[in-house]
């Protein structure tokens, strides 16, 4: 190598393009300092194996003496300075590494030359650039970046309930010819504006691991604080190629966000299932609308009883309350003490906690009534604004209603239902959800089927019909079942007021297992609420 770079620099003065400019001075009335002189300088940029070097030649005279030779590049981060001891002629003729460029850059060396005498001259040698090919004969260079494959991190969000502080695994494989270094930074902030930054640059040792090598690394993230976070994994080989692997990380923004009012586990259990349908939607549990990044909403009648139970149920990805069960939503996923539920603080309703033990799960109010719910996930705050509901007048929907004289029970029909005389309508021993004292949009009750539990209705009282049991005061599956979906677009069971017998989807909801039903309805939000409690 050393002969390569003395041919080389034997030739430079000859063939070598010099480039200057000079830069004035001001000195003292009356003073005059000799200044130095910059003879035959040059500079080329060459390849010589898998290495970049500037070969420099250069001259500097001063009759006076030389102080000081400084060479600077900030583009190559060099920065160099000659130690000339007062010569009167010093001459450079050396070559420096230089980094490759990743696309083709016009440089200039800078020279500051001292004398003894306080002269100073910056002068600037434009480098000719030769690396286009490489001088050493029959050399292959390594011109494609590292490979790398990311095997983990495999789970990029995190619910960040828990006060153990969230752990991402990192593994990633990366090969080429000969690695240099390998480096892994993750980095952000979470949302109350904490900084969070790791950083690591690893450098293989033994030949084996400069052409394969397996980086694990586990990083952790604060405990308990939603954040967003990005990371990347680089690679830089010998020859200076790189390749960059990302993404990002997020600790406590949730993709789907239920509200649960089961009273315990075994209304979790025994909520309802239409099993001619497949799917959920007249339990204990309503899907919220997401809002924004982080934030949900619902609105919803609240008793204000002091019995309540409100937990807010969180997922993320394509994780849902109901297991896809033979193409079903059959298979409860979800507990009510779970790690993935918060749940308004005892002592501060309005904020909402993960450690369910220090939890009250109410909701920050004191009076009964309808409330639209908003729950901000990313500063984990709960909040309800009350508002007054109405009905709208429609005489086939809704007969014979009115605010100042509501129905007094919503009655249970069909021919599986214990007490309907095998009829459709209405008969003398229909079981009944009878009118909410307080809410006259509510009715509660139970019911009980017997053998097959499908095609059931609710309807308006028989003395409101005026004789029309077929025509009006029905309450069925509102549309098709393949249209009626959550806020998240998963199938649902909704039943509504749909006027005539025949409207909506012309069918009615269904129940599974037969057995004593405990259920409520509600006409606003029209939220049939039905839970197994017996056979």
């Amino acid at each position: 190598m050393k002969r390569i770079y003395s041919s080389l620099l034997t030739g430079l003065a000859l063939l070598w393009l010099f480039a200057a400019c000079n830069k004035a001075l001001t000195f003292p009335e009356g003073s005059t300092t000799p200044l130095p002189v910059l003879e035959g300088a040059t500079a080329r940029l060459h390849w010589i194996g898998p290495r970049y070097k500037v070969a420099v030649q250069a001259t500097i005279k001063d009759e006076q003496g030389i102080k000081k030779v400084q060479m600077r590049n900030s583009e190559w981060q060099l920065d160099t300075l000659f130690n000339v001891n007062d010569q009167q002629t010093f001459s450079i003729k050396d070559s420096f590494p230089v980094p490759k460029d990743v696309n083709p850059t016009e440089h200039k060396l800078e020279f500051l030359i001292t004398n003894t005498q306080g002269g100073l001259i910056k002068k600037y040698v434009t480098v000719e650039d030769l690396s286009a090919e490489n001088l050493i004969p029959g050399y292959d260079p390594d011109e494609l970046p590292p490979d790398i494959e990311v095997v983990k991190p495999a789970v990029t969000k995190f619910l960040g309930f828990s006060a153990v502080p969230v752990k991402v695994d990192f593994e990633a494989k990366i090969s080429d010819r000969e690695i240099d270094n390998i480096e892994i930074k993750l980095w952000g902030e979470t949302a109350d504006g904490q900084p969070v930054e790791h950083y690591e640059m690893i450098t293989p040792e033994d030949s084996a691991a400069k052409k394969q090598y397996t980086l694990t690394k586990s990083l952790e993230l604060p405990a308990g604080k939603p954040g967003l976070y990005q990371y990347i994994i680089r690679a830089t080989d010998a020859s200076g190629n790189k390749k960059t692997m990302g993404g990002e990380v997020s600790v406590g923004y949730v993709d789907r966000l239920y509200l649960s009012d089961a009273q315990n586990a075994a209304e979790v259990t025994g909520q309802g299932y239409d099993q001619a349908g497949g799917c959920r939607g007249i339990g204990t549990i309503y899907s919220m609308k997401k809002q924004g990044a982080n934030t949900f909403l619902i609105d919803y009648y609240y008793p204000a009883a002091g019995t309540e139970n409100i937990r807010f149920i969180a997922f993320l990805g394509n994780d849902k309350p109901f297991n896809n069960t033979g193409g079903t939503q059959a298979g409860i996923n979800y507990t009510l003490d779970g790690e993935n539920v918060i749940g308004s603080s005892a002592a501060s309703p309005g904020t909402l906690t993960v450690d369910l033990q220090q939890a009250g799960f109410k909701l920050p109010v004191s009076q009964k009534g309808y409330y639209h719910i908003t729950v901000d996930m990313t500063r984990r705050t709960i909040s309800a604004t009350p508002y007054t509901p109405t009905l709208p007048a429609d005489a086939l929907k809704y007969p014979g209603w009115s605010d100042a004289s509501p129905w007094e029970y919503l009655s249970v029909t069909g021919p599986t239902v214990t007490g309907s005389a095998g009829g459709w309508t209405e008969a003398a021993t229909s079981p009944k959800l009878m009118r909410d004292p307080d809410n006259k949009y509510l009715f509660a009750g139970t019911f009980q089927t017997t053998g097959g539990s499908s095609n059931m209705s609710l309807n308006a009282p028989l003395a409101v019909l005026g004789g029309d049991v077929w025509g009006k005061g029905w309450f069925r599956l509102s549309a098709a079942r393949a249209v009626m979906k959550d806020d998240y677009g998963d199938l649902i069971t909704i039943v509504g007021a749909v006027g005539a017998s025949s409207g909506g989807a012309n069918w009615g909801f269904s129940t599974s297992p037969a057995g004593t039903y405990k259920a409520s309805y509600d006409l606003v939000l029209q939220r049939f609420r039905i839970v197994r409690i017996g056979n």
